[in-house]
């Protein structure tokens, strides 16, 4: 993998971006693009706890990586980078459309629970029965079709969109990990937020990947409680918490976002 030719790329297709995307935004250009492209398959779960169809779109062949955005309300930044990541694949010019990977993308796995009915993007503090990924033993139906999915692809990598935009208080980033990546990968994680002056969050710091990253196992009893203890049965699982504030753009987000996720990839199978 070229990741300065990928990380060009991604900045290149991300330069388009002006604004965060909201649920609503996100779940029709994947609906339309769906319909325009072959290259994408759409697929549907059960519905969710206001009737939607959870869906999914499925592009490429390969082991599965997995990808959800919009996890919990006002977790809007996901939504807007699989956007670009789902342009770049389909762009048969891009070198990351040749990743010898099958992409598994769900647009909005909660919806309910979305600022607004979905329409516009709200930065808010989330309640804890508003969190679908830490209800396996009472699982609701965004969980189950969640799990559903990744029993049916058992995918290598999954990549949980969560994010600290909703704050209304900048947050340093930081990442949660299972199993844990070496210390050159988390280096190289370092280095794209240095690259837009942001220095990784204090709270955080794993004796063996630095400042800024966790090994969400050390969680303790609460995290079997969680989807990414199952995730993490399948292969890698990881969560990046990128900010809000600071003056970064929508578009340096999602920059950042896909670049630490390319950047993953590349740590972790090549």
């Amino acid at each position: 993998m070229d990741m300065n030719k990928m990380i060009s790329e991604i900045k290149s297709f991300a330069k388009g971006v002006d604004d965060i995307l909201s649920p609503v935004e996100v779940i029709e250009w994947f609906e339309n693009i769906a319909k325009e492209n072959n290259k994408i398959k759409e697929e549907i779960y059960n519905k969710d706890e206001t009737g939607r169809d959870i869906k999914c779109y499925v592009i490429g062949k390969g082991e599965t990586i997995l990808l959800y955005a919009f996890p919990d309300p006002g977790e809007a930044v996901g939504g807007t980078s699989i956007k670009v990541l789902t342009q770049l694949l389909l762009d048969e010019q891009s070198s990351i459309s040749k990743m010898p990977y099958r992409f598994v993308i769900v647009p909005c796995l909660n919806f309910l629970d979305q600022p607004n009915n979905g329409v516009k993007n709200e930065r808010l503090q989330k309640t804890r029965a508003q969190e679908v990924d830490w209800c396996l033993s009472d699982p609701r139906l965004e969980t189950r079709a969640i799990i559903k999915i990744a029993k049916k692809y058992e995918p290598k990598l999954t990549f949980p969109l969560h994010d600290e935009w909703h704050s209304k208080e900048y947050v340093d980033p930081y990442l949660g990990v299972d199993p844990v990546i070496s210390k050159k990968l988390a280096t190289e994680i370092t280095e794209i937020f240095a690259g837009y002056d942001m220095e990784m969050n204090s709270e955080y710091d794993d004796p063996e990947m630095g400042k800024g990253f966790f090994n969400m196992k050390s969680i303790g009893p609460e995290y079997k409680n969680c989807t990414f203890s199952l995730f993490a049965k399948m292969g890698h699982v990881f969560v990046c918490e990128v900010p809000y504030g600071k003056n970064l753009k929508a578009s340096s987000l999602v920059e950042i976002q896909l670049s630490v996720f390319i950047s993953f990839i590349n740590g972790v199978f090549n």
